[in-house]
Formats: structure tokens, C-alpha cells, sequence
């Protein structure tokens, strides 16, 4: 498996388990009916850039989080949980040993964190909610 897709599924499964249990978390932006709460995870622009002296280099990968909601309180909450676990980074585990207690390969480490609150105008869409995004940069750091 490459390690992109490593890191894709490590995002995935950390905004699994950081999110109350009741929220549906999707893979890439939803599609189809929306369910609320919702909270979706896309990758949004990998790019390499300089490292240190010598040609090094290292990727970074530019991330958004979006959180749809029934309500502003339930929004905020949902986006103040995730913004401030950013803070603390990404295990990277390593799935071609399986999805059961796989080893941790390494962290993806956060920077450029932005929340902003998404205004939904109740006369464009068929169902009014709440919605925010949250964009942020990584880089991996292997363990």
C-alpha cells in the first residue's frame, strides 16, 4: 500500500475516533443524503517543498475538514473538538498489516490550522444546517 493511502486512512480513523459516537465520518466529501451530524475528511493538494540543506525534501499534503450539523452549538462543538486535537497531530499506522492493532510507522505533524464557520442561506438549499471547515497543512514524520 502506498503511503499516501497510509496516511489517508490514519486521518480517517483518527477523525473516527476523536468525534462523539453518534457522527458519521466520511471519506471525501459526502455524497448523496446528508445524515446529521457529519464530519468529512478530503486531501486536498500534496506538494513538495524544501527541507534543510542537501536537496531534501519533504511533502506537504493540505487537508480540509468539514462538519455539518443540526445546529450552531452542535457545530462549534464538533469544530473546537477537532481544531484542538489537531494540535497534538496524526499517528500514521501501517495498514498492510491489517486494520486490527496495526503498528504505528510514524506522525503526521499539523501546522497552518484554520476554522472558518460556512454560511448556508436557507433559500438555496432544500434543508437548513450548520456547517464549518476546517483546512490545515501536515508533513510526515516517519517513527
Amino acid at each position: 500500500m502506498q503511503l499516501y493511502r497510509k496516511l489517508d486512512l490514519s486521518i480517517y480513523y483518527w477523525l473516527v475516533a476523536t468525534v462523539p459516537s453518534g457522527v458519521t465520518v466520511e471519506d471525501g466529501f459526502p455524497t448523496g443524503t446528508l445524515e446529521l451530524p457529519t464530519v468529512s475528511i478530503s486531501s486536498l493538494d500534496v506538494r513538495d517543498k524544501p527541507f534543510e540543506l542537501g536537496g531534501c525534501n519533504l511533502d506537504d499534503i493540505f487537508w480540509r475538514i468539514d462538519t455539518f450539523a443540526v445546529n450552531k452549538a452542535q457545530r462549534d462543538e464538533l469544530a473546537y473538538l477537532i481544531y484542538k486535537e489537531l494540535e497534538q497531530g496524526i499517528p500514521v499506522y501501517d495498514y498492510d498489516f491489517g486494520f486490527v492493532a496495526p503498528p504505528q510507522i510514524g506522525t503526521l505533524v499539523v501546522s497552518k490550522r484554520n476554522l472558518k464557520v460556512i454560511h448556508v442561506f436557507a433559500d438555496l438549499v432544500e434543508k437548513l444546517y450548520w456547517r464549518s471547515g476546517i483546512t490545515f497543512f501536515t508533513y510526515y514524520e516517519p517513527a
